[in-house]
Order: C-alpha cells, then sequence, then structure tokens
C-alpha cells in the first residue's frame, strides 16, 4: 500500500487503479509522473476526498498489475489520510470514469478540428497517440478510432435532426 517517493523522504500512500491499457499510458504521460498525482482542485482529487475510507476487513486487492495504474492518494488538511486512505469499488469507479471522461474530452478536442476526413484520420489518431504517450499497437488505435467515431457521429445526428426540423 505504500510507495516510497522518489524526491522526499516520506512515504506515499499509493492505489493501484486497473484500467485499459491505453489509459493507463495516457495518464502517466498527461501527468508526467509514476504514480500519478492529480492536481489540487481537480474531479479527481475531490473524489479522493469525498470518498476516502478507512480500510474495511476484506478491502479489494491493491497489488500493481500489467493495467495498473499507480496513484498517489493526496493529502487533505481535513482528512488524515493515513488513517482513510482506502477508496471503495464504487468511488474506483467512479475516479475510472472521470479519467476516461478526460480522456475523451481531450481526444475529441484535439481531433475534430480536422473534421472527418477519411484516409487521413487513420494518420492523425496514429500521430496523436504517439504525442500523448500511447502505444503504438493495433488494439490501442481500433479502440481510440471507436471512441473518436461514436462522438462524431453523435454530432452529426444531432445536426441531421436540426436540418429535418427546419425542413
Amino acid at each position: 500500500m505504500e510507495e516510497q517517493s522518489a524526491n522526499t523522504k516520506d512515504t506515499k500512500l499509493v492505489i493501484h487503479l486497473q484500467m485499459e491499457p491505453y489509459l493507463v499510458q495516457w495518464l502517466i504521460h498527461e501527468h508526467g509522473t509514476d504514480p500519478v498525482e492529480f492536481p489540487k482542485n481537480s474531479a479527481e482529487y475531490d473524489i479522493f476526498e469525498i470518498y476516502l475510507i478507512r480500510k474495511p476487513p476484506f478491502p479489494l486487492p491493491n497489488e500493481p498489475g500489467e493495467d495498473t495504474v499507480p496513484i498517489a492518494i493526496p493529502y487533505f488538511k481535513s482528512k488524515d489520510v493515513r488513517g482513510k486512505y482506502y477508496l471503495p469499488k464504487s468511488a474506483r469507479n467512479s475516479l475510472k470514469r472521470c479519467i476516461r471522461t478526460r480522456f475523451v474530452i481531450q481526444l475529441w478536442s484535439d481531433l475534430f478540428r480536422f473534421g472527418y476526413i477519411g484516409k487521413e484520420k487513420q494518420d492523425l489518431i496514429w500521430a496523436w497517440m504517439e504525442a500523448h504517450g500511447i502505444e503504438a499497437t493495433e488494439t490501442n488505435w481500433n479502440t481510440i478510432a471507436k471512441i473518436y467515431d461514436r462522438k462524431r457521429r453523435a454530432y452529426n445526428m444531432r445536426n441531421f435532426r436540426k436540418r429535418v426540423k427546419k425542413s
């Protein structure tokens, strides 16, 4: 549960959050630290502040693994994290959704300005993955392309409905 910090003498409490490989790679790249540390006043930080509890008698496993990302538990003035350093399953799921939503927003805001440009989309996604520290695998590319296409279709359908109503 504890991991020694490389740049300080004190220990940091860490949770290991299991996520899809592309999200793990993106998150570590975006924050530039291992373990990941979320900034104060971020939505992720707030999830920790609200939902940290004492470790229950039968906790979820918190071991590092292939598809896990180490996340440093932040310290709060109002809460002693040495006694409350456990994030329940529902809070972990909320944290995952929050991280994935930030990922999707960044993907959409970076790529939507190019619009749908046919075969060039493939190159754009590969370049975006490289720029954001995501391993260049077919699995990662297919997942990210599907996420992008779903967003694009959602906005295209809304515009289609608006045009139909005007007719």
